[in-house]
């Protein structure tokens, strides 16, 4: 039998508004994340940096939920004047808060059919509800407008899909890893000229004609650095210890390559 008639189910409606709130900021950041890493700093976006920025990001949003699970509500819930409870009207304790908010994070990879369960659920409850044997109730008036809600919820869905069709764009193709391929074995020819200039000269070349012309055929090496390199910016710095180059590959980002030497 059912413990909690005098109850109010939260509408499904306000639920939804507060599952957007809660969510969709971690969604932006993961992606402007993605976004900062591989446009302003032009950082390589390669798997291990993709995996690590979507997992700093998920483990957020679960601690997220499972404060919020803990103090009865999550700043959305409460939002949208709902409060999480249990059947007796307590407050979740630590095991049911974060079972909860297990059961919120796995249900996401399945189309958050966890949650779009609470649309059919005559309590609206959705998995992690049930599961963590949990109820989000009505308490008290709104604290905001729900038309003003969904709005900035609608306009936090926009801002994650041009964010996420940016972060495609600036992911590498695999042109765009070649190209950053062949500046690197760019730079190798570089550093083997630098020293056997060196050894001839006693310093190491510090203007691009002289290591052109000690490559042994200045108009080919010339043709090879403008295949490899972007014309700008590319900087030669040398003295009678050290060298460096910097450099920028050929994709579509331009990265910046690096080699330095002895």
């Amino acid at each position: 039998m059912d413990s909690t008639p005098e109850l109010r189910p939260g509408r499904f409606s306000d639920r939804f508004v507060a599952y957007l709130l809660d969510t969709l900021p971690f969604a932006v950041g993961a992606l402007a994340t993605v976004w900062l890493w591989g446009g302003p700093l032009r950082r390589p976006l390669d798997d291990s940096f993709l995996l690590a920025d979507g997992a700093a990001w998920t483990g957020l949003a679960v601690l997220w939920q499972f404060v919020g699970n803990l103090m009865g509500g999550t700043p959305g819930h409460a939002l949208l004047g709902l409060r999480v409870t249990t059947a007796a009207d307590l407050s979740p304790g630590p095991l049911r808060a974060f079972a909860r908010a297990l059961v919120w994070l796995a249900g996401a990879p399945l189309g958050n059919f966890g949650f779009w369960l609470a649309l059919f659920h005559p309590k609206t409850r959705a998995l992690h509800d049930i599961l963590s044997g949990t109820y989000v109730v009505e308490s008290g008036p709104r604290r905001s407008n729900g038309a003003l809600a969904f709005v900035a919820a609608a306009a936090a869905v926009v801002a994650l899909s041009v964010l996420n069709g940016w972060s495609n764009l600036l992911r590498p193709t695999e042109a765009d890893l070649a190209a950053i391929r062949r500046a690197e074995e760019g730079l190798s020819i570089v550093a083997r000229i630098e020293e056997a200039y060196r050894a001839s000269h006693g310093a190491y070349a510090s203007e691009i004609q002289d290591l052109a012309e000690a490559s042994g055929d200045a108009e080919t090496f010339r043709k090879g650095m403008l295949a490899v390199f972007s014309p700008s910016p590319f900087s030669l710095e040398a003295g009678n210890r050290r060298w460096r180059v910097t450099a920028a590959a050929k994709d579509r980002r331009r990265t910046r390559v690096r080699r330095e030497g002895p």
